[in-house]
């Protein structure tokens, strides 16, 4: 994901495209409420996606593979920009503008407290690190996104857990999703998970849109907002293209809530670094970040950015 400075998905209610005959027979979810416009893709436009999400989970686990103990995040995202170049992959992320100047880097690498948007740089890794990797791409005119997040050696108890919670966020909401079904459940049922582990998701974030452009309407977070119930909420349709990515962290006090009396995520303050981009917790807290680039089918979704010899990433609706 890249936002700062970014021209994202705006928040603006506007009306969905018909698109009831695309949705399965029964399945679809009557609603007078305004929602904002998305794109849906043909088929052959689905294929050059999923080109582009192979490249990404291609980097991710070479990227995850080297991040060892001394090993340098510059280093890292070397090993991603070689990737890329094997495949003639654009990295989308190089040259976003935004920040103090453009971002120089192929890919982010965020460590411990840094949430989002690290420049990989010269600290070595060490025993115990928490480490989000984040990789977007362009490949024939159409992009991926996804991230994953590993912990360096043996990691603490909490740490693996604020790791596996957000992973398991991301399955849940890959679990969920069909068509006809309002993107709000999906958002609540990330927060929920979240929140009973006791962990705050990053509200200053959310998932998106995506095709041509990295960032496309609609915006999809994985927490619940006064807004998204309001205006900004949506029917998912066959042919949707999501890149949907919970951001979890620590609470810097364990008493305190993670879902305000209105149901709505309560936030992590956050600050961001010298050189324009790295987003940090202002508590030190710790973040793990997890995304899948998905496409919504006419009985459940593809996931384009999955692992390849896990099979082909498909999964329907039960």
């Amino acid at each position: 994901m890249m936002t700062i400075g970014a021209n994202v998905a705006t928040t603006t209610a506007r009306e969905q495209a018909p698109a009831a005959a695309a949705l399965t027979r029964g399945e679809v979810v009557p609603t007078s409420r305004r929602v904002p416009r998305a794109e849906l893709r043909s088929a052959s436009e689905i294929a050059a996606m999923r080109e582009a999400g192979r490249v990404v989970r291609m980097a991710l686990d070479a990227a995850s593979r080297a991040a060892v103990s001394g090993v340098r995040p510059a280093v890292l995202d070397s090993i991603v920009a070689g990737v890329l170049a094997a495949n003639r992959a654009e990295p989308v992320f190089q040259g976003w503008p935004g920040g103090i100047t453009a971002y120089p880097s192929t890919c982010c690498v965020s460590v411990n407290d840094a949430l989002v948007h690290g420049i990989p740089g010269d600290v070595p890794l060490v025993d115990g690190d928490v480490v989000a990797i984040d990789v977007g791409v362009r490949m024939r005119d159409w992009c991926a996104d996804g991230a994953t997040t590993i912990i360096i050696g043996k990691g603490d108890r909490r740490a693996e857990e604020l790791r596996q919670t957000c992973s398991e966020c991301l399955d849940l909401a890959l679990a969920l999703i069909r068509p006809g079904m309002r993107w709000s459940a999906v958002a609540e049922a990330m927060q929920s998970h979240a929140a009973s582990h006791g962990f705050a998701l990053a509200t200053g974030f959310v998932g998106h849109g995506i095709g041509r452009s990295l960032h496309e309407l609609p915006e999809a977070p994985s927490f619940v907002t006064p807004s998204l119930h309001a205006r900004d909420d949506f029917t998912l349709l066959p042919g949707m293209t999501l890149a949907i990515e919970p951001m979890l962290i620590e609470r810097p006090d364990e008493g305190c809530a993670c879902i305000g009396r209105d149901g709505c995520a309560v936030g992590v303050a956050t600050r961001v670094d010298s050189d324009g981009w790295t987003v940090r917790t202002v508590s030190g807290a710790r973040s793990a970040h997890f995304e899948h680039t998905i496409v919504v089918l006419p009985n459940g979704i593809e996931v384009l950015t999955a692992p390849r010899f896990g099979g082909s990433g498909t999964r329907g609706v039960a």
